[in-house]
């Protein structure tokens, strides 16, 4: 059964559509309910890291924001705020995003210098947006944190959680 909520008095159908191999033997037309795009969300890596990173983000970003009102310089806010942030998001990256099994005392390193990465390229990359433009700190700082994404989910996937990676492939969990 799918979803329905009430709008205006009428009963609104929700799902979503997707193609279906003929292969795969589903029943209802390529149909599934919203509970099923859910379930499939939460078995992707990659959408894990985007709502968790995202999140992650958004809260770094407040801190930033509010710490600008405390500090009377931007680049100790922006440190204040990393440290606050790395003590929050190591567990739940580690836990939600990418599962990792391995002992946290070998994981805690290699996230914290694939953070330092990106932490480091956005302490180089704001002070330059914000000295040779106009932007305000906290407006380059989300241009900063929004490049250096991409390029933190692959050091995660890549070497933070690394042995997750190695034990999924058959090559057991060092």
């Amino acid at each position: 059964m799918r979803p329905r909520l009430a709008r205006g008095g009428r009963a609104i159908e929700v799902s979503y559509t997707r193609r279906v191999s003929e292969r795969s033997g589903d029943d209802d037309g390529g149909r599934r309910s919203l509970g099923s795009l859910v379930e499939w969300a939460r078995g992707r890596e990659e959408i894990r890291y985007l709502v968790v990173a995202g999140c992650t983000s958004l809260g770094y970003l407040g801190l930033v924001a509010a710490l600008l009102g405390v500090f009377r310089w931007y680049m100790v806010a922006i440190v204040v705020a990393q440290v606050i942030t790395i003590a929050i998001a190591f567990p739940v990256y580690r836990k939600l995003i990418f599962r990792s099994t391995g002992p946290w005392r070998a994981d805690l390193p290699r996230f914290v210098g694939v953070w330092t990465g990106g932490f480091l390229a956005g302490i180089v990359a704001t002070p330059l947006l914000v000295e040779l433009t106009t932007l305000r700190p906290l407006v380059a700082q989300v241009i900063a944190v929004a490049t250096v994404a991409v390029l933190s989910y692959a050091g995660h996937h890549f070497i933070s959680f690394r042995h997750r990676v190695r034990a999924e492939a058959g090559h057991g969990d060092r």
